[in-house]
């Protein structure tokens, strides 16, 4: 009769041991994974953009030299085109903005030559401005009209409290002085507010039992005095 036990425990110990590497294996940190690993899921910064950069914005196509986006370092587009965020290209490797693109040729112009848009463009401009918070073209665009006009307004609202809740007494006061003078036109000044109104006829409106309205119409016109 043979008894075997040492291989048998050998064997035994070489068993756990084996067993043991593999358990110090499954418990292992996972390691961080590279940017070959990982493909094009992770994009690699900072991002390295061309001297001369094309761009599609809302579907539209523009190119433009890094400089020029770069201009104004406190804008967002300086930030977009500075390497530290990832701008998404499309299929032709055009760096993609997801914003309409009507007005950024108006935005280029602006920071590569200080050019300002024609009157009718202002406003939208102005709110793409402030979208890429663009201070120096906001500044500008605040200078000219219409926006020129509007700015002035609201400043001279602001030294007008209660304005609106005053609004309807003007107008009682205008027609109440048209009405003493017999007149068919009244011009009540009021702070820089020209309130012009006029009598232009009586109201022939039928009312019951035979009767018609005869009480004055009154039109009103308030105009804005801009200083």
């Amino acid at each position: 009769m043979v008894v075997v036990t040492g291989q048998n425990k050998a064997s035994g110990n070489l068993d756990n041991a084996m067993s043991s590497s593999d358990a110090e294996d499954d418990f292992q940190d996972p390691a961080t994974p590279t940017a070959t690993q990982a493909g094009h899921s992770l994009p690699l910064l900072p991002q390295q953009f061309p001297e001369v950069v094309p761009l599609n914005v809302g579907g539209m196509y523009f190119a433009t030299r890094l400089s020029t986006l770069r201009r104004y370092e406190d804008t967002m587009l300086a930030a977009m085109f500075s390497g530290r965020h990832y701008i998404p290209t499309d299929a032709q490797g055009r760096y993609f903005i997801d914003r309409d693109g009507t007005y950024f040729g108006d935005v280029l112009n602006f920071l590569r030559s200080g050019d300002l848009p024609p009157r009718e463009r202002v406003r939208s401009v102005y709110k793409e401005a402030q979208y890429y918070s663009i201070g120096p073209l906001l500044d500008n665009l605040e200078e000219v009209q219409p926006l020129k006009g509007e700015k002035v307004r609201q400043a001279f609202l602001g030294l007008m409290p209660y304005y609106k809740e005053h609004l309807e007494r003007i107008i009682e006061i205008a027609k109440l002085r048209a009405m003493q003078r017999k007149a068919r036109f009244a011009k009540l000044k009021i702070c820089g507010i020209t309130v012009d109104h006029q009598c232009i006829g009586v109201c022939d409106k039928h009312l019951i039992n035979h009767y018609y309205c005869k009480r004055p119409i009154y039109e009103f016109k308030i105009t804005w005095c801009l200083f």
